[in-house]
C-alpha cells in the first residue's frame, strides 16, 4: 500500500478547502450572530433585522477572504509539489461548482427580494 506523500495531503487539503468556500463564511456568520444575539453587548433590539449588521458582514466577508487565500495557497503549493495540476482537477471542479452555486444563490436572492419589495410597495406599506 502506498503511503500518502506531502503532495497528496496538500491536494486533499486543497479539495477540502475548496468545498468550504460557501459553508465556512456561513458558519462563521452564524456563530458570530449567535454570540452577539445571546450576549447582546450593545443592548440593541435584536428583533430588528439590521441588528449587528456591520459585525456580521465584517466577519462573513472576512472569513470569505481567509478561505479564498487558504484555497489559493494550497492550490499553489500542491501544484508545485506535484509538478502538474492533474491531481487538482477534483478540487477545481468543486471550486467551480461552489462559485456557480454561490452566484446562483445571490441572483435568486436578489430576485426574491425585488419581488418582495414590489409586493410591499404595491400594498402601500
Amino acid at each position: 500500500m502506498d503511503t500518502p506523500t506531502q503532495g497528496d495531503s496538500l491536494t486533499r487539503a486543497a479539495t477540502i478547502a475548496s468545498s468550504l468556500l460557501i459553508v465556512f463564511p456561513l458558519l462563521v456568520s452564524s456563530v458570530v450572530k449567535t454570540v452577539l444575539f445571546v450576549a447582546n453587548p450593545a443592548h440593541v433590539d435584536i428583533t430588528n433585522g439590521l441588528a449587528y449588521l456591520r459585525e456580521l458582514l465584517g466577519f462573513g466577508f472576512g472569513s470569505l477572504a481567509i478561505i479564498i487565500v487558504v484555497i489559493i495557497v494550497l492550490h499553489v503549493l500542491a501544484r508545485r509539489r506535484a509538478g502538474s495540476s492533474a491531481g487538482l482537477r477534483l478540487s477545481f471542479v468543486i471550486l467551480v461548482v461552489q462559485v456557480v452555486l454561490g452566484v446562483a444563490i445571490l441572483g435568486l436572492t436578489a430576485t426574491s427580494n425585488s419581488a418582495h419589495d414590489s409586493y410591499v410597495a404595491a400594498l402601500g406599506l
